[in-house]
C-alpha cells in the first residue's frame, strides 16, 4: 500500500473515531434529560387539630413532602382566596408542624382550606386542600341577666365565672358549660370583684361608704366587711399566699389587710387616680397618674409586715401617657394587661421588660375589667352591653406562677 493511502486511511479513522464520541456525548445528554428526577405531588392526609386559635402549632400528617422543612409552603386560603402562606417551623417527608397565622374572626370561625406546595420544585407541585377551621381570638359570652358588664368579672375554683353589673350590682354565675344563673347582689360600684381564700365573692364598691362588701360562698345579698372609714374609695385588690389582703384606691394609695390581725396598714401614699392592681410573683403591680412624677404602670416588692413601699423599691415597667387603664390583669408569663376603657377599645400587653408588645382594638366601645383564667383571658365589655370578650392566647402565656387572684 502506498504511503499517501496509508495517511488517507488514518485522517478518515479518526475523522469517524470522532463522529462516534460525539454522538455517543449527544447519547448520553439525551439519557441524561431522559433519567430526570419526578417530584411527587405532596398528599395531605390529616391536620391535627384541624381547628385551631392563632398562634396554636399543629401536624400535617401525609407523604412527598419536602424534607427539608422550609422548602415546603402551607397555603391557607378561603374562598379562594390566598389568607396567608406559612413556612413550616419543623417537618419531615411525612409531617410538617406549623404554626397558626394571626388570622381570626371576632365570635366566629373562618372556614378555610390549607395545602402544601414544594417550593424546590421548578413545577412547584402542589396537594390537594384539606377543610381546617381558624377559630376566634375573641370569643363572646352574653350574660342575658345583666344589661352591662361592667362591675367585674371573677372566676371561684371550679372554672364558674360570675359577672357583676353595676346599676344594679347583680352577680350572675355562668358555668364552663354556658349555664346561667343569678347568683347575688352587692351594692353599686365600678371597683372590681375577686374571690377570697375563704370562698366569699368580694367587691369594692368605689364611691360612698360601704368599702369591700361579700356574697357568701352560697349566694345571695352581699354583707358589709370592711366599711369605707378603713380604706377610703377601694377600687382593686388581691391576696397573698398567707392571706393577707391588698387593696388599691381611686386615688391611688394601696393598703394591707393582715390576715393575722385584721389590722389595715399604708403601704404606699395616693397617687392621683385610680389604682387597678395585682398581685404576682411576690410583687404588687399597679397603674396610676402622676405617680412618681409620671403616669405609667409600676411594680414593687411587697414589704415586710410593717414596712412600707419606699420610692426605692419601685420599678416603672411602663412610662405613658397614653394610657388610663381601668383594669390590669396579668398572665403566667408576668405580661400585664391594660384595658384602656375610659377613652377607647384597646387592649395593651406589656412584657415585664416594659415594652408594648401587641394592641388589639376590642370589639368594644368601653373594656373595664379582665380576669385572667386557664390561659384565657376575660373581658368585660362595660358601658356597651352584657358581653364578655374571651381572648385565647395559647399555653405558653399560661407558664410561670399563677395569678393569686383566681382561687
Amino acid at each position: 500500500m502506498k504511503i499517501m493511502d496509508i495517511k488517507y486511511l488514518r485522517v478518515l479513522t479518526l475523522i469517524s473515531l470522532s463522529a462516534m464520541v460525539i454522538f455517543s456525548c449527544e447519547d448520553e445528554k439525551e439519557d441524561a434529560e431522559d433519567t430526570v428526577t419526578v417530584v411527587p405531588v405532596p398528599v395531605i392526609a390529616s391536620v391535627d387539630p384541624s381547628d385551631g386559635y392563632p398562634g396554636e402549632e399543629a401536624t400535617i400528617t401525609g407523604e412527598n413532602f419536602n424534607a427539608v422543612a422550609a422548602l415546603n409552603l402551607i397555603e391557607i386560603d378561603t374562598s379562594d382566596v390566598i389568607i396567608a402562606s406559612v413556612t413550616p417551623s419543623a417537618g419531615s417527608t411525612t409531617s410538617l408542624t406549623f404554626t397558626r397565622p394571626n388570622i381570626s374572626g371576632v365570635g366566629v370561625t373562618i372556614n378555610a382550606t390549607l395545602r402544601v406546595k414544594n417550593v424546590e420544585d421548578v413545577e412547584e407541585k402542589v396537594s390537594e386542600s384539606i377543610a381546617i377551621g381558624l377559630l376566634p381570638v375573641f370569643d363572646i359570652i352574653y350574660v342575658n341577666g345583666l344589661p352591662k358588664t361592667k362591675g367585674g368579672l371573677a372566676f371561684d375554683a371550679d372554672g364558674n365565672m360570675y359577672a357583676r353589673g353595676q346599676d344594679p350590682a347583680d352577680v350572675y354565675k355562668i358555668t364552663p358549660e354556658g349555664e346561667e344563673s343569678y347568683f347575688g347582689q352587692t351594692h353599686w360600684g365600678e371597683g372590681e370583684m375577686h374571690f377570697g381564700p375563704d370562698g366569699y365573692l368580694y367587691a369594692a364598691v368605689v364611691w360612698g361608704d360601704y368599702g369591700i362588701v361579700r356574697i357568701p360562698p352560697t349566694g345571695g345579698d352581699y354583707e358589709s366587711w370592711m366599711p369605707d372609714i378603713y380604706v377610703n374609695n377601694p377600687f382593686d385588690f388581691d391576696w397573698d399566699s398567707d392571706g393577707n389582703m391588698y387593696i388599691g384606691t381611686a386615688d391611688g394609695t394601696i393598703y394591707r389587710r393582715s390576715a393575722t390581725t385584721d389590722s389595715v396598714s399604708l403601704l404606699k401614699s395616693e397617687g392621683a387616680w385610680g389604682t387597678p392592681m395585682r398581685l404576682f410573683e411576690d410583687h404588687l403591680y399597679w397603674y396610676t397618674k402622676n405617680d412618681s412624677g409620671s403616669n405609667g404602670l409600676f411594680k414593687a416588692p411587697v414589704p415586710p409586715e410593717g414596712m412600707v413601699i419606699t420610692a426605692g423599691s419601685i420599678t416603672q415597667i411602663l412610662a405613658s401617657e397614653d394610657y388610663n387603664p381601668s383594669g390590669l390583669a396579668i398572665d403566667g408569663m408576668g405580661n400585664v394587661y391594660l384595658m384602656v376603657g375610659w377613652e377607647n377599645s384597646t387592649l395593651t400587653r406589656v412584657t415585664p421588660q416594659g415594652v408594648v408588645e401587641d394592641v388589639w382594638e376590642l370589639p368594644t366601645e368601653n373594656p373595664n375589667k379582665a380576669v385572667w383564667h386557664n390561659n384565657k383571658l376575660y373581658i368585660a365589655a362595660g358601658n356597651q352591653d352584657s358581653s364578655v370578650y374571651v381572648l385565647h392566647l395559647g399555653e405558653e402565656y399560661g407558664t410561670g406562677a399563677v395569678p393569686q387572684n383566681t382561687w
